[in-house]
């Protein structure tokens, strides 16, 4: 299997500009999509089928975001704002096939939203709003830190560990609100308490991991709001493991990738984390185990 970069010294060095949110968001899942395509091509191959044709990606010093000449320097110019887990299996530009200079990114265990980083989303809406056409909130699947918060929920007398260390426990009580809010989403949808549910530890972790995602994603248009600007416009999404795809809703078959725009309210999170959970209880149970399955703890 072949990736060829390539580079025409005669081609233009102009970058399509990007007008909008919605071009913008269709810009970050076209790159996850061709992201998606690379990995699976390679796993064919390393499986002994036939990966195709050569994938031939066009690019120059503009396109990936570097000095065109030695002792330049780029004017910072990203499209979107990306809060991200900090996860090293996890790299923002890489699942959005995204280059130098493309993305304001910031990580943070469990994509959690603190005054630092909420100190530099400000900053990047101040210093490079025009380019910026889009904020968005990336969780993804078997979170550790969406495990910790998790586990601290459903057995507090193991949370002593993590109480007295003050900057560990500030990430578990934000993800709280998720995991609280995803654990009466599964109870109501299945009608008995959670542990009558068929692998309930599991089942929490999964559903509050795309819950959390859009917490943060509400928190965040909440302060775009209350700053008085109407753009840009946050999105969320959940990156997948096993497919390597950036989700809105677990894997259905149904069309659910890409990225979801930002619960309006509490109450569109609530119906949000209600849907999350009616799809995972919706899976057959060897699918809903794939899903769901544990991996690692923080």
């Amino acid at each position: 299997m072949d990736v060829i970069y390539r580079y025409d010294p005669f081609a233009p060095l102009s970058l399509p500009k990007i007008p909008d949110s919605a071009a913008a968001i269709r810009r970050l899942v076209e790159g996850n999509e061709r992201f998606s395509e690379i990995v699976r091509r390679m796993q064919l191959r390393t499986l002994g089928d036939d990966a195709g044709t050569p994938i031939v990606i066009p690019v120059s010093p503009i396109s990936l975001g570097l000095p065109l000449y030695q002792g330049a320097m780029p004017s910072q110019a990203p499209f979107a704002v990306v809060l991200g887990c900090s996860d090293a299996r996890v790299p923002t530009e890489a699942i959005f096939d995204q280059s130098f200079n493309d993305l304001f990114v910031l990580r943070v265990a469990g994509n959690v939203l603190g005054a630092e980083g909420l100190g530099s989303i400000h900053y990047a809406m101040a210093h490079l709003g025009e380019n910026l056409k889009a904020v968005v909130v990336l969780g993804h699947s078997k979170c550790g830190a969406v495990t910790a918060s998790v586990d601290a929920y459903l057995s507090p007398e193991g949370y002593t560990d993590i109480a007295f260390t003050y900057a560990l426990r500030s990430i578990v009580n934000q993800i709280q609100i998720a995991v609280r809010s995803s654990a009466k989403a599964l109870e109501d949808r299945a009608g008995k308490p959670l542990s009558e549910i068929r692998e309930f530890r599991s089942l929490l972790v999964a559903v509050s991991v795309y819950v959390n995602a859009a917490v943060s994603a509400l928190a965040l248009q909440q302060e775009i709001d209350q700053a008085g600007r109407k753009d840009p416009k946050v999105h969320f999404g959940v990156y997948d493991f096993e497919t390597v795809r950036v989700r809105c809703l677990p894997e259905t078959g149904k069309g659910t990738s890409g990225l979801r725009a930002a619960p309006a309210s509490g109450t569109d999170l609530v119906a949000y984390a209600t849907e999350v959970a009616k799809t995972f209880l919706s899976l057959d149970d060897a699918v809903r185990d794939f899903n769901c399955m544990l991996t690692m703890q923080l």
